[in-house]
C-alpha cells in the first residue's frame, strides 16, 4: 500500500522500458511500478546497503526476483543501463541537484525525471530550468505534511521563471482546493512570521507573491 506521497508519485510514472527508484529506501514505489507493468525493468538504487537490503526484502516477501536489480551507487553512478525515467524523491532539493548534476550527462538522456523535494522547492525549479530542463508537471498531496513533486525532461533550453512560479508553483493547478489549501497554508505562515517580524522585507515579499498568486487563482 503505497504511502498519499509515493502514490502522487506513482501516479506520475510514463510507462516505459526501464525505471530507477534513485534512493530507493524501502522499494516501494519500485515495486508498485514494476508489479502494475509501467516498467519492463526496475533498478533501486542506493548509497548505503542497509536501505537496499530493506528493498530487497520488500520484493522478496511480494515473490518478485525477475526484472529489478539492486545497485549501491550514488545517485546513478555506477548505474550502465539505459534508464528511461528516474525518480528521486524523499530527500532535500540541494541532494537532488547534487546527484543530477555530477551525472548530468546521463540524466540528459533520460525521458522523464520526477524530483520530489522535501527542501527548498523555488531553489530547485529555478536550478532545473537553469540546467535546461523542461517541467512538464507538478502535483501536489497533502500527507499530513504538504508534498510537491515535478516531472522533467532535458530540451537544453533554459527558461527564465518568474519568481512567483518559483516560489509558488509553475504547472500546479490552483483551482484544485488541495493547491489552494497548500497557498492559503503558506499565506497562514508568512503573516504568522510577519506578526512576529513586521520589518521582515524577504517575508513581505514573498506574501505580496503569494497574494499575486491567490489573485491569479480567483481569475
Amino acid at each position: 500500500m503505497l504511502s498519499k506521497r509515493l502514490m502522487m508519485i506513482f501516479q506520475m510514472v510514463e510507462p516505459c522500458e526501464v525505471f530507477c527508484d534513485v534512493g530507493s529506501d524501502h522499494g516501494y514505489l519500485a515495486l508498485a511500478i514494476l508489479q502494475n507493468g509501467l516498467a519492463k525493468e526496475v533498478i533501486a538504487t542506493d548509497l548505503r546497503k542497509q536501505p537496499l537490503q530493506h528493498t530487497k526484502k520488500t520484493f522478496a516477501q511480494a515473490n518478485v526476483f525477475e526484472h529489478i536489480s539492486y545497485t549501491l551507487s550514488d545517485g546513478i553512478s555506477q548505474v550502465d543501463t539505459e534508464i528511461n525515467c528516474a525518480v528521486i524523491s524523499g530527500m532535500g532539493a540541494d541532494l537532488i541537484l547534487k546527484i543530477i548534476t555530477q551525472d548530468f550527462q546521463k540524466f540528459k538522456k533520460i525521458h522523464q525525471i520526477i524530483t520530489q523535494a522535501n527542501t527548498k522547492h523555488p531553489f530547485l525549479r529555478k536550478e532545473m530550468a537553469l540546467l535546461g530542463f523542461e517541467m512538464t508537471q507538478e502535483k501536489i498531496v497533502k500527507d499530513g505534511f504538504f508534498y510537491i513533486a515535478q516531472s522533467y525532461h532535458y530540451t537544453g533550453r533554459i527558461i527564465e521563471l518568474n519568481e512567483t512560479d518559483l516560489n509558488y508553483g509553475y504547472l500546479l493547478d490552483f483551482k484544485d482546493s488541495l493547491s489552494q489549501s497548500y497557498l492559503l497554508s503558506e499565506k497562514a505562515t508568512l503573516e504568522f512570521i510577519l506578526e512576529k517580524n513586521p520589518n521582515s522585507k524577504k517575508h513581505q515579499h514573498l506574501l505580496n507573491l503569494l497574494k499575486t498568486r491567490l489573485n491569479e487563482r480567483v481569475d
